[in-house]
């Protein structure tokens, strides 16, 4: 099931990026919108950063429009990147901008530090499988871990 909802989610992300001058990798994936019945391509914005230090450009997509974003954010997506194409990674809900990329690591991937409406700057860290689903609920990161991190989409 988690296969086919990866394909899903791939399906619909290649026109979304398309139109964005994403990597040919990551037009090519589908899925995520319509794996949750949406048949509209929604605006987004993405940036590419290695986050698990395999040596390839792994991608953060920030969904946009009514459909993917709330009075507490926007859905955001994590790919991991390969020679030629982009695996889902995870998807985390009411996520703000602006989102950095920490120095830091766990699991063998970078921290995000993502911004928590009435919150502030949260870290995001990987748990070994994904990034959590919901920023609201994790620890706010100090101002010299933000300080620290690079500022990849604001």
């Amino acid at each position: 099931m988690r296969r086919l909802s990866v394909l899903l989610i791939l399906h619909v992300l290649a026109a979304m990026v398309h139109a964005q001058h994403a990597p040919s990798g990551l037009n090519e994936r589908r899925g995520y919108v319509g794996k949750k019945g949406h048949q509209e391509r929604p605006p987004f914005r993405h940036a590419l950063t290695d986050l698990n230090a395999d040596g390839q450009v792994d991608a953060i997509v920030l969904l946009l429009g009514s459909s993917w974003c709330g009075s507490g954010g926007c859905n955001m997506l994590v790919f991991s990147g390969t020679n030629d194409r982009f695996t889902f990674v995870s998807a985390s809900t009411i996520t703000n901008e602006p989102i950095r990329v920490s120095p830091e690591n766990a699991q063998g991937w970078k921290t995000l530090i993502v911004y928590s409406k009435g919150k502030g700057d949260v870290l995001m860290q990987f748990n070994g499988t994904h990034y959590p689903l919901n920023p609201s609920l994790q620890s706010k990161a100090t101002t010299g871990q933000v300080e620290a991190a690079e500022l990849l989409l604001k």
